[in-house]
């Protein structure tokens, strides 16, 4: 029994540091106060990526859309972006972003913190990249 638990702990803590070095190569944060004020500093939207460890179209999703070219260079320019682990970062965001179907990323309003829009499930980064100008659309229109 010793053995199991010591086998969890450590796969938890192998999990845990995945998704902190996919944060660390994509240049987001890993927290939800520290992206919401810095998103209020820069005058930008923020762009909350919910996956988790074990979810196989998360970690297509990480590798061949957040990790594109194309996809990072729009979000570092545009967004504060964070991503959060569904399970093992559950109580360090707000619940209505605990969501039943990952991956998902929601784009959000940092001043109310209220959800622009979302986007559900894996998708090509093209097709990211549209939704990323749509969420850009609707926040300069809450400016307004």
């Amino acid at each position: 029994m010793k053995i199991l638990i010591m086998l969890l702990t450590l796969f938890s803590f192998i999990y845990a540091a995945q998704i902190d070095e996919f944060a660390a190569e994509v240049n987001y944060l890993r927290n939800y106060e520290m992206a919401m004020k810095t998103a209020k500093e820069q005058n930008k939207p923020v762009m909350l990526v919910v996956v988790a460890d074990y979810c196989p179209w998360c970690k297509k999703f990480e590798r061949k859309t957040l990790k594109d070219s194309a996809v990072m260079a729009k979000v570092n320019e545009n967004f504060v972006s964070i991503v959060i682990d569904k399970y093992k970062d559950k109580g360090k965001y707000p619940e209505e972003f605990l969501t039943p179907i990952i991956p998902v990323v929601f784009f959000i309003e940092p001043k109310k913190q209220k959800v622009l829009t979302k986007t559900v499930a894996y998708m090509k980064p093209d097709e990211f990249i549209k939704n990323m100008n749509d969420a850009l659309s609707l926040y300069k229109s809450e400016k307004k």
